[in-house]
């Protein structure tokens, strides 16, 4: 209970910034959906990225900024993430995911976000075995920019949210027609609810692929960065430990 306490404010910037995400991005898709002369898939690609990079450069420095039940099991998985703290993290992305969708029935309508699937996730390629895939090597790739600049203490400064949603971006160009490019469980988890039936049925696609990516990439880039002295936590759960009893 203590513990839950002290990180309050970490929990709460996860839920906000997968709100956002969910919120923006999906709902981009809701209006995609609706206007598409007017709103392309180009413009849903920018619109996660920019949700992303702002999100990052808003929370970044008081939850690490994760918005992601892959990206939190993946530094977990190398150490970089405290193991106790995966449960809170994921039930607040989820929570923050499932409040955005909430909030498309209000914002757009019950019958315009319905007619959107609330922006599922839904494969359009040939198989499920080429939905894994490609969900996996996106998730693979966004990882990979998430570790190096966040867990690496030579990024240069400032870099984080740029890199980032500039990753988000071209994950949803190369994969949003074939796949959704989710590369986020939360993403695909709070739509797919509300939406029932055909997005529910292919969850699992969403659930299982970005998990192994995102902790491949983590392992492989601890692989190939180096001196452990090059290292930090995302966030440092024990620096802020030590912050408060000081």
């Amino acid at each position: 209970m203590t513990d839950i306490r002290h990180h309050t404010g970490k929990y709460a910037a996860e839920f906000l910034g997968t709100f956002a995400l969910v919120f923006v991005g999906c709902g981009t898709c809701i209006a995609h959906h609706a206007f598409s002369p007017e709103i392309t898939q180009v413009g849903v690609a920018l619109a996660f990225g920019a949700v992303v990079m702002c999100m990052v450069y808003a929370l970044g420095r008081v939850s690490g900024a994760h918005f992601n039940p892959a990206v939190t099991l993946a530094f977990a998985s190398v150490g970089r993430f405290p193991a106790r703290q995966v449960l809170p993290y994921v039930l607040s992305q989820c929570a923050g995911a499932m409040a955005a969708s909430t909030a498309h029935i209000v914002t757009y309508g019950a019958a315009m976000a319905s007619a959107a699937s609330f922006g599922a996730t839904l494969p359009s390629a040939s198989n499920n075995l080429c939905t894994l895939a490609m969900e996996g090597i996106l998730t693979f790739f966004l990882m990979f920019v998430i570790s190096a600049v966040a867990s690496d203490r030579r990024a240069p400064a400032g870099i984080s949210g740029l890199a980032i949603g500039a990753t988000v971006c071209f994950g949803c160009l190369a994969g949003g027609k074939c796949c959704g490019a989710s590369m986020n469980p939360a993403r695909s988890l709070a739509p797919a609810l509300f939406a029932g039936q055909d997005a529910m049925a292919v969850l699992w696609l969403y659930i299982c692929a970005p998990p192994i990516g995102a902790i491949l990439a983590a392992k492989f880039y601890e692989w190939i960065r180096g001196p452990r002295d090059r290292v930090r936590s995302v966030p440092d759960f024990d620096a802020a430990s030590e912050d408060r009893e000081a």
